[in-house]
């Protein structure tokens, strides 16, 4: 499995990219930012927003509960949350490392 960089900037980066994929209109066209809200700023709905979470679970391989999506406001929420969870998931695999 590559490794996936758990910086807040690659994941904004990652966030972009899954945005590109899922997007239905010019929310492209938003400069993305921690702060930038998915609903208000990106146009995103329920579905759309979902949509989202299932391409950025792809890309950087961390599930992320749909209880836990729909309470993502921000791009920085987002990126917030997967970073704390790579950073469990690689903290557990170096401790499962022998060693």
């Amino acid at each position: 499995m590559t490794e996936i960089p758990t910086s807040p900037d690659s994941i904004l980066e990652k966030i972009n990219a899954a945005l590109v994929k899922v997007s239905t209109r010019e929310s492209t066209s938003v400069a993305l930012g921690e702060s930038t809200k998915l609903r208000e700023d990106l146009g995103l709905d329920s579905f759309a927003a979902l949509e989202l979470i299932f391409e950025l679970e792809d890309q950087v391989g961390v599930r992320i509960p749909q209880e836990t999506a729909v309470s993502f406001q921000t791009v920085g929420d987002v990126v917030t949350y997967v970073v704390g969870e790579l950073s469990v998931v690689q903290a557990r695999a170096a401790s499962s490392q022998p060693g």
